[in-house]
């Protein structure tokens, strides 16, 4: 299992108590993973796919604790290890009482034609769902479960959340400058890319968004690091040092030679 695979493993374990916080995480999933379905204008399905089956588990969990729908999830096989994992609500009333307890806002004039599909990353999102720091948390810890990543510290410093738009990726990057944490944007083929590259930044996420046993790992991981780069630059300097000391003996027993073979 890949280090970013154990951290969102850990975050499905610790869904909040608290309402508010519920709906905030299943708003950022949702934003990320969700589209509504419109037949001639009217709203008729709600489906959510992912490739994750933890994905699709805490969604559906959270979908009970809030709403006491029990969700059917069908499995589709795409390749030898990869699946996507679908899930639908059908009932146009049950569908906007969740977008409205989400603060979702699907822009209906966009919903021309026999059938058409709006994806909720293209969705507004009310503020009010990330009106308190503890929402906040919930609902960037939503996003980064659906569509985030963290490479393993081993290997460097890397944590990103992959957005559809630049509206998306830019919410995200507020919600982190909000909670103390600083990011940065890029353009990636069609995506909108909003990345931490920072060690210590990344240790602040994964303690925002609650992944507490991964941050003691990745910890553990730069405290080695840090004591291997020191004994490195140690070893690097006393030999610079002894390479020095032994050049400029060397020239002094040239010199020496020199005076010797003339002047005798």
């Amino acid at each position: 299992m890949s280090f970013s695979s154990e951290v969102k493993a850990e975050l499905a374990k610790n869904i909040s108590n608290a309402r508010h916080c519920r709906i905030a995480e299943l708003s950022g999933m949702m934003s990320m993973v969700a589209d509504v379905w419109y037949r001639n204008g009217a709203l008729f399905k709600l489906c959510i796919t992912t490739e994750r089956s933890i994905i699709a588990g805490t969604m559906a969990s959270l979908m009970k604790l809030l709403f006491g729908i029990h969700m059917e999830c069908s499995v589709k096989r795409t390749g030898k290890d990869s699946r996507i994992y679908r899930m639908v609500v059908d009932e146009p009333e049950t569908i906007e009482r969740i977008l409205m307890t989400l603060k979702l806002k699907p822009d209906n004039r966009m919903a021309q034609g026999k059938i058409a599909k709006i994806s909720c990353q293209d969705m507004e999102i009310d503020r009010m769902v990330v009106q308190q720091q503890c929402c906040k948390r919930a609902f960037i810890k939503g996003m980064f479960m659906t569509s985030g990543s963290v490479s393993n510290p081993q290997k460097g410093y890397h944590l990103e959340i992959v957005c559809d738009n630049e509206e998306r990726a830019a919410l995200a990057e507020k919600i982190m400058a909000d909670l103390g944490v600083e990011s940065r944007r890029i353009a990636r083929k069609k995506y909108s890319v909003c990345y931490i590259k920072d060690g210590t930044m990344i240790v602040d996420m994964l303690n925002i968004m609650g992944a507490h046993i991964s941050l003691m790992n990745m910890e553990n991981v730069r405290i080695l690091k840090d004591i291997s780069n020191n004994v490195n630059r140690r070893v690097n300097c006393e030999a610079a040092n002894l390479n020095k000391t032994v050049s400029a003996a060397v020239r002094q027993i040239q010199d020496i030679n020199y005076v010797i073979e003339k002047k005798g």
